[in-house]
């Protein structure tokens, strides 16, 4: 996710920097706050519909996940927000607080498809992602067949987590092994008779709590009974790598057709918001801060 190197996170949740005064620290909470507003009116305005006659995706009412990094001018932090059909996870976004080199600040808004139709984004400042595709599920060879009870198969997909391995590997060659968040960012109970259970996981930096790559299990209806698949998403503009059982199964190499800001088919989508201080709600400096 993040545009520059990973750094140690201040915390997932949005607390305060410990160096911080008091009277500071209520201040930068008030703050983060009113970014946190900001960033559920970006994700609210996203209109997203898939095949014509289906129902637009419905956005989950609040964020499914924060996150934080210290830095220049009040660091970097975002919020993770799901959409979903009739219960399906079918998109992931992160809208997030950008510091340029230069002290500037952006909005990042940050998306990929989950579905298996191509989504269609409307909205006044979402127009400008255009997926191409769906995404495809892949059968998890030799899974065992999905539990008959919820908590059965919610043990089952942890494990099938622990046996994924993913890494980045930077422009300059640093390889860094990402670490699986120990709970899932979502996790859903279809009313899709085609889709039995679900799940969202995020894998992030070792020293980051920003997610790099997604990973969705499903259990999928199909002729010999449910199965389960799974899906990877980029969500870095890093070279990522994802083994399963020591066997690679995926990567996201960037080239001419996967660049930062896209991928091939423009399921992953990236691009950044001009920030200007009255969207707080308050007067602030150019900085976004009091």
């Amino acid at each position: 996710m993040n545009l520059a190197a990973c750094v140690l996170a201040v915390s997932c949740s949005l607390g305060a920097d410990p160096a911080l005064t008091t009277d500071d620290a209520n201040a930068d909470a008030s703050v983060r706050a009113q970014w946190r507003q900001l960033f559920d009116g970006i994700a609210a305005d996203y209109k997203l519909v898939g095949d014509s006659g289906r129902q637009p995706l419905k956005l989950v009412d609040r964020a499914t996940y924060t996150w934080a990094r210290s830095g220049q001018e009040g660091g970097t932090y975002g919020s993770v927000y799901v959409w979903t059909n009739r219960g399906n996870a079918e998109a992931v976004a992160c809208f997030w607080r950008y510091v340029r080199g230069d002290g500037k600040i952006s909005i990042v808004h940050e998306l990929h498809s989950l579905s298996p139709v191509v989504l269609r984004s409307e909205g006044k400042s979402s127009d400008a992602w255009k997926p191409k595709a769906g995404v495809k599920r892949h059968l998890l060879e030799n899974a065992p067949e999905p539990s008959k009870t919820e908590a059965g198969r919610m043990q089952q997909m942890r494990t099938f987590c622990r046996d994924f391995a993913a890494k980045s590997v930077s422009p300059g060659g640093d390889r860094t092994e990402l670490r699986l968040l120990p709970q899932p960012l979502y996790r859903f109970q279809s009313s899709n008779p085609e889709v039995v259970d679900g799940a969202l996981f995020a894998y992030v930096c070792s020293v980051g709590t920003d997610p790099e790559v997604f990973l969705q299990l499903e259990a999928l209806a199909t002729p010999e009974g449910p199965r389960w698949h799974y899906f990877l998403a980029r969500f870095s503009h890093m070279d990522l790598f994802v083994n399963y059982k020591n066997t690679e199964v995926w990567q996201a190499l960037r080239d001419q057709d996967n660049p930062i800001s896209h991928n091939a088919e423009h399921t992953y989508f990236v691009f950044h918001q001009p920030f200007d201080p009255s969207m707080l709600g308050a007067p602030k400096d150019e900085q976004g801060r009091k």
